[in-house]
């Protein structure tokens, strides 16, 4: 009888198999097909319900004694890629030109195979790989098949709970459903019970868990032994990280003569696969496991335990801590530069370079303060620079660290590229709020983790699926060119805060303008606008947000109020030179720190207790518009100025540093808070801090003058509530309401000092101001009406800017006069001008004030049912110019045919407009 060929193809996947090994086996089969599944050793008891060995049972499966290792000529390896997890598979390996294909999720170790096809890639499960080949060859799936293959998808991806998780999975999935994947049967294979023997064994692991911390996550460890072996174990670790509430945990199971690692962790833990990996286990960021063979318990735990330490340790390390980049100058410089540079960026020590850029040196703000006390101010650095000092490498652990910046005495520590020259700093100030900022550090001398709370489930929820992916794919690009990408200052305050957000503002440690030309290469639907001189960009994306960018940087002021200079600095520097602590919250947008808080300065806290408050106490001297903007945040934010900043804004204020500031510095401000919400409590603000004097020596908010701001407020609501939004610059009318009793060349004044659209507007509302005085003041004779009729309301209003109609409104309270301007408004607001800006200037309107005037009179003429249609507004127009004295498409106007344009004219007359 001839001997049936053996299979040539053989797939497999690692011993213990989980769900998703087995799915990954099965759709390989169907990519392959003629082949043979070979289930390595060590089967998982989840996969025997009947429900899965029904799928199997449509395939060829192998025992590994039955196989001609001669006919095989290619092994595809599924979930895993290496050697020695492959079990009774490894000895193929060994086969002599045989083709190697591999298909995994895991990150790459050195121990992976070689193969001649290797998918190694991101998902969440190895499946979705795979069922993205079925998809695109266009292999037919049975419902049985898709619900298999689900299940693996489910399981892997911790039901789409696990960081690692992608849209690729969720694609593969929704695909998967169309196929008629049965979520139920998902559902039930995956929520196990747990039979006696697990929860037993569950019991004892929760009662001998020990919880401690390593780099500020909470890492639980729990052993337990079983004289008989336990089934499925694994399923027992997510109970304990749920149970526990914790970050990571390991349990290590001993069962005869062999000790089981599991390992589990959530978002903000632990890598645990690379733990396992170390320990000749396998696993990805959120699900690992390895095998002990002939080890107790206490050797395994002491393994771990050796494993967990080296894992935080290459995290910790001197390049992870250290203050980039780092701040120094050539040491042939004078020590009055070297005290100068210490002064404008706040540093105690500063580094000294040799020539070729090499860390030569450092010297001290009090050796500087001592030598230019003895007069010698132009001496060279390097005549009073310590050049025994040590430095470090990137890799240096912190234990090495912290021995040599509190044993050695050494304040600054350099961290240095192999040639010497500086990759940036660690003091000692950044020492010891490392070892303080979450508590200390664990027993090994790794310190807390200098991230606070992980906010990466409030991005998730207060941003979209798509911003949310083009900040992850710019975090990772900013690692991958060595740089750090953040969500800073008034993005991450709102976030907290639950305010809404449009703009984000984002910041980068490293050379924008590099990153920035990286990303273009891969998108083309924004506008990029760069201020190199700033270190900063601008993203203007096609649906209407933006993105502000800048570098890590520092700012110096030559002098109180001047314009700030900039050079590239750390995060931890960039947020010092924030305005508020408030603002001074940064968001890590790095791929392991996705979410994660730095808050150096205590932002996060005054946003609890509604403080705004400075940095530092020179904050004010160096920035006089910082005071502008506190009265500013403080009305918009609903917080209180702390007692020291209101005490340091009255000292700017009473030491004349507020003089400092142009006027036109000073307007951009005002004109910042007019635009605010109901401004007037800032305004009122202004005045208690005696920051209007800088406008005019009479400008100030008493009572009455509030009373007048609210009734703007209510003027604002109703033009809201009956026009939406954008029925004109409101800000005019809290700046006319303000300025009320300034005479007019002072109103006029301030007004040339703003931008040139603002300047324009402005002026033409002054100008109006003693016609809308005049008319608010005569409010009294309208008492005894109830209401005036439209063309009474035309008559006062019809002639009055919309700005102005507001502010005599306000002004007049709730009387007829307001009543008759809403009146007018409401009724003003049905007459539209269906002619465009184009065709206006096309008929021969300049830009700007000419051309508004055109289309104000059409909008008059059509009201008074001049015009009607748009050829009629054209025409109109067209007769208009002509009527102009020397206008200058006269000459090429016909006369057109007289009737209601011809009614209309005396409305027309340039001497109306």
């Amino acid at each position: 009888m001839k001997r049936e060929r053996g299979p040539d193809t053989i797939v497999t996947c690692h011993m213990s198999p989980d769900f998703d090994a087995a799915a990954s086996m099965a759709a390989a089969g169907l990519i392959y097909p003629g082949s043979a599944l070979l289930f390595p050793g060590g089967q998982n008891r989840r996969l025997t319900p009947p429900f899965v060995k029904g799928v199997f049972s449509g395939f060829r499966v192998a025992k590994f004694k039955d196989l001609d290792l001669k006919e095989i000529k290619r092994l595809v390896v599924v979930d895993t890629r290496q050697e020695d997890r492959v079990g009774l598979a490894a000895p193929i390996l060994e086969i002599r030109d045989l083709e190697v294909h591999l298909y995994d999720h895991h990150p790459d170790t050195p121990k992976d195979i070689r193969g001649s096809l290797v998918r190694a890639e991101k998902v969440g499960a190895t499946v979705t790989i795979l069922t993205e080949i079925i998809r695109e060859r266009g292999i037919r799936l049975s419902a049985d098949m898709a619900t298999m293959l689900a299940l693996g998808l489910y399981e892997d991806t911790g039901n789409f709970t696990y960081p690692s998780a992608t849209p690729r999975d969720l694609l593969a999935c929704a695909y998967l459903l169309e196929k008629g994947a049965d979520l139920e049967t998902v559902s039930s294979l995956t929520s196990e019970e747990l039979n006696a023997s697990q929860l037993s064994l569950l019991n004892e692991l929760v009662t001998q868990a020990e919880v401690r911390e390593l780099k500020g996550v909470a890492i639980g460890v729990s052993m337990a032994a079983r004289e008989r072996h336990v089934d499925d174990v694994s399923v027992l670790a997510p109970r304990l990280l749920d149970i526990l509430d914790l970050d990571t945990v390991f349990i290590l199971v001993q069962m005869e003569n062999l000790v089981q690692l599991v390992g589990r962790s959530r978002k903000s833990g632990l890598n645990v696969g690379e733990v396992a990996r170390a320990l000749s286990g396998g696993g990805h960021v959120s699900a690992a496991a390895s095998v002990f063979k002939g080890l107790g318990l206490k050797e395994a735990r002491e393994r771990l335990d050796a494993a967990l330490a080296e894992a935080v340790g290459r995290l910790f390390q001197a390049g992870n801590i250290m203050v980039r980049p780092a701040i120094g100058l050539s040491e042939t410089r004078p020590l009055s530069e070297a005290m100068d540079m210490m002064s404008r960026y706040g540093l105690n020590v500063v580094l000294a370079e040799d020539a070729l850029g090499r860390v030569s040196g450092v010297i001290s703000e009090q050796s500087v303060a001592k030598a230019m006390y003895h007069g010698l101010t132009a001496y060279p650095v390097q005549d009073f620079m310590v050049s025994d000092f040590v430095t470090a490498a990137p890799e240096t652990p912190f234990s090495e660290v912290e021995r040599i910046i509190a044993g050695e005495r050494q304040r600054i520590l350099p961290v240095v590229d192999p040639a010497g020259k500086a990759l940036g700093v660690i003091t000692r100030t950044d020492l010891l709020r490392l070892l303080s900022s979450a508590g200390g550090g664990d027993d090994k001398g790794i310190p807390r983790n200098p991230f606070g709370r992980d906010l990466s489930a409030l991005m998730e929820e207060r941003l979209s699926e798509k911003t949310l992916s083009m900040l992850r794919e710019m975090g990772e690009l900013a690692q991958d060119l060595g740089m750090d990408l953040y969500l800073v200052g008034g993005t991450a305050r709102d976030l907290v805060m639950l305010r809404p957000m449009r703009d984000l503002d984002l910041t980068l440690t490293g050379e924008l303008s590099l990153f920035l030309r990286e990303y273009v290469k891969k998108h083309e639907d924004f506008v990029l606008k760069s201020h190199p001189r700033f270190k900063t960009a601008t993203l203007f994306l096609a649906d209407g947000s933006r993105l502000d960018f800048s570098s890590a940087r520092v700012e110096y002021y030559e002098y109180p109020g001047a314009l700030p200079v900039v050079r590239h600095a750390s995060i931890q520097l960039d947020l010092q030179r924030r305005d508020f602590t408030v603002n001074t919250l940064a968001l890590s947008l790095a791929p392991r720190e996705f979410g994660k808080l730095l808050d150096y300065y205590r932002g996060y806290q005054d946003i609890k207790e509604g403080v705004i408050r400075v940095l530092h106490s020179l904050s004010i001297v160096e920035d006089p518009t910082r005071a502008f903007r506190a009265a500013r945040f403080e009305n918009r934010l609903g917080f209180t100025v702390s007692k020291m900043t209101a005490s340091l804004i009255l000292n700017a204020v009473s030491g004349g540093f507020i003089k400092n500031l142009s006027l036109k510095r000073l307007m951009t401000e005002l004109k910042l808070i007019c635009l605010e919400e109901s401004p007037g409590a800032a305004l009122l603000r202004l005045s208690e801090f005696g920051l209007l004097k800088a406008f005019s020596p009479d400008l100030k908010v008493e009572r009455r003058r509030v009373e007048l701001f609210k009734r703007v407020d209510r003027v604002r609501d109703w033009c809201r509530l009956t026009f939406g939004s954008g029925f004109g610059p409101m800000w005019l009318v809290y700046f006319l309401a303000l300025t009320q009793e300034l005479d007019l060349d002072a109103v006029l004044n301030l007004a040339d000092n703003l931008g040139e659209d603002s300047r324009r507007q402005a002026r033409a509302l002054a100008s109006e101001r003693p016609t809308l005085d005049r008319i608010a003041n005569g409010a009294a004779k309208y008492q005894d009406r109830p209401d005036l009729a439209l063309f009474e309301a035309e008559q006062i209003y019809g002639n009055l800017s919309r700005p102005g109609a507001l502010y005599v409104m306000a002004r007049a309270g709730s009387g007829p006069l307001a009543r008759a301007g809403a009146l007018f408004l409401s009724s003003f607001r049905r007459v539209t001008a269906e002619i465009s800006r184009d065709e206006l200037l096309t008929l021969g309107f300049r830009p700007g004030e000419d051309l508004e005037k055109a289309r104000e009179i059409l909008k008059n003429a059509r009201r008074d049912g001049l015009v009607s249609l748009q050829d009629e507004d054209r025409d109109y127009v067209r007769r208009y110019l002509a009527a102009l004295p020397g206008a200058g498409l006269r000459s090429r106007l016909k006369p057109e045919t007289p009737g209601r344009l011809e009614r209309g004219r005396a409305s027309m007359s340039p001497d109306l407009i």
